[in-house]
């Protein structure tokens, strides 16, 4: 384990030179590691590496001492590091034999950035059971090259079963969409598209008298509304008509979920199992002919990537194509 004393000597004495070495020992107790006592005779005297004076060093506690030493390098995240793998090596021997071994995750997370949102940890799940995707304020926007990206590596090769998108309350970005003022680009581009939640949500969200109990709602609309683009992406449509064709249940499952700081609490906002928000999606965002899919596909036995994906299988053809390119265009089924 690592010893909070020893970070406090050791943060004290680079803060303040060697003349901090003696009150970094009466403050740990009299107690610090032997590898500080030659640092304190080459470290400077006067104000020291953290530019503080004694007098200001002080004022701090352990752990606003603390904080600073990790602020200055990354020793404390090193030190974090041995002892996690001490920790798993300690109860199963063969842990990072098996974890090198690759990964087969169920689940697609898509959550926000904010730090104290981590994926595994609130849900308890190991490294290997989740793939993960963060941004601000969990969007999923459909020219977000590196979404997409996850998208397509999540779906067609890791064959994920569900895809998770998770906002929380006290979220920045939210709050940030609120205000209404230019945040300067890249960020209030980004921004734009909570904004864009709330006009779809205006009448409701206006009706909320409650500030903050306005910008709450206002998260689990945008988690409900991201989960919603999810449908929209040309390669969850695929696999859910592929694998419904095949077990007669769509997958990945698209779920839209709330994560509370304050209690820990996570809340299921919606599954989207016969909603009618989707039903009304078919006749504008569908790609994919179900009954011509199954024509091509009964006799495919492993999954076939959408670089091989035939015309045929689209319902209708892009935009700008003739009506004469497009029967030129279009495979029959000897073709294939």
């Amino acid at each position: 384990m690592r010893s909070t004393e020893v970070l406090v000597a050791g943060a004290l004495l680079l803060a303040s030179g060697a003349e901090a070495f003696a009150p970094s020992l009466s403050l740990t107790g009299g107690r610090a590691h032997a590898a500080l006592a030659p640092a304190a005779s080459s470290a400077s005297a006067g104000r020291g590496l953290l530019g503080l004076s004694m007098q200001e060093v002080e004022k701090y506690s352990k752990e606003d001492i603390k904080r600073l030493q990790q602020n200055k390098d990354l020793s404390y995240l090193f030190e974090g590091n041995a002892d996690w793998r001490a920790q798993k090596t300690s109860k199963d021997p063969g842990y990072f034999k098996d974890m090198s071994g690759g990964q087969t995750p169920k689940y697609l997370w898509i959550g926000c950035s904010d730090a104290r949102v981590a994926a595994n940890e609130i849900v308890g799940c190991e490294p290997g059971e989740l793939f993960v995707h963060r941004n601000v304020a969990n969007l999923v926007v459909n020219n977000d090259n590196s979404l997409q990206s996850v998208f397509q590596y999540a779906v067609e090769y890791l064959q994920v079963q569900h895809i998770i998108v998770c906002g929380h309350y006290e979220c920045g970005g939210v709050g940030a969409s609120l205000d209404r003022v230019d945040l300067a680009s890249p960020l209030e581009e980004w921004v734009c598209n909570i904004r864009d939640v709330y006009r779809l949500h205006k009448e409701e969200l206006d009706a909320i008298k409650s500030p903050e109990q306005r910008k709450r709602r206002l998260v689990e609309l945008n988690a409900r509304e991201q989960a919603v683009n999810v449908y929209k992406a040309a390669v969850v449509q695929r696999r859910r008509v592929y694998t419904h064709m095949k077990t007669g249940l769509a997958q990945p499952k698209v779920h839209a979920v709330v994560f509370d700081p304050k209690t820990g609490n996570l809340k299921r906002i919606n599954t989207f199992e016969g909603d009618e928000q989707i039903d009304e999606l078919h006749e504008v965002y569908d790609l994919y002919d179900a009954q011509t899919a199954a024509e091509f596909w009964e006799n495919e036995e492993e999954y076939p990537k959408r670089e091989n994906t035939p015309r045929k299988l689209f319902n209708r053809m892009p935009t700008g194509l003739s009506a004469a390119k497009q029967s030129v265009s279009l495979p029959s089924s000897d073709d294939e």
